[in-house]
């Protein structure tokens, strides 16, 4: 006897059980890459908590199938939607150690290493520890100048204003705006 997959998706929250019926009637199994696009998707979208859940997915996949670039990939996606979720103190534990991961690859990719960082900032700043953050945004702003990266420069220099707004550094805040309108202006 056929098992009915309506009884195993009866409990599904409303999100999941839409996917569930979408993978049902293309009649595939999602592999990595769609289902880390679908959540990315979610995540561009702001939709934290089924970002969340599909990031999760992905990892599991990429930890079965995918090479360490891809699981390092991964993790940070996840991490980035625990951000918006709100999980930030799990988000910090993926995050943590990510910048050295990426840097002992075969092939260090300096630029993910960056993005890290960044986003290890950017956990901190929404925990209210914003001396942290300036410390991970400074990271990822001398990777970036290594890579002589100005746009993302003068994103860290924002982000390390906002940082020290919440830290009530005016001073700080102003001098890293000024620096980040510096690099932006045209020559």
């Amino acid at each position: 006897m056929r098992a009915n997959s309506d009884d195993a998706d009866r409990g599904l929250p409303p999100a999941e059980a839409r996917r569930a019926l979408d993978r049902h009637l293309a009649g595939a199994v999602i592999g990595e890459g769609e289902m880390a696009a679908e959540g990315l998707a979610l995540l561009e979208g702001e939709r934290w908590a089924e970002a969340a859940e599909t990031l999760e997915e992905a990892l599991r996949l990429a930890e079965r199938e995918g090479d360490a670039h891809t699981v390092l990939a991964a993790r940070h996606d996840l991490a980035r939607a625990l951000i918006g979720s709100g999980d930030l103190d799990r988000a910090i534990g993926l995050l943590g150690p990510l910048p050295d991961e990426f840097a002992a690859l075969p092939e260090p990719d300096e630029r993910a290493r960056a993005r890290a960082l960044e986003s290890l900032g950017e956990a901190h700043l929404r925990a209210h520890r914003p001396v942290a953050a300036i410390n991970f945004f400074g990271q990822a702003l001398e990777i970036l100048r290594g890579l002589d990266a100005v746009a993302g420069q003068a994103a860290m220099f924002v982000r390390i204003a906002d940082a020290a707004r919440l830290r009530g550094d005016a001073a700080a805040e102003r001098a890293a705006l000024d620096r980040a309108a510096e690099l932006i202006r045209p020559a």
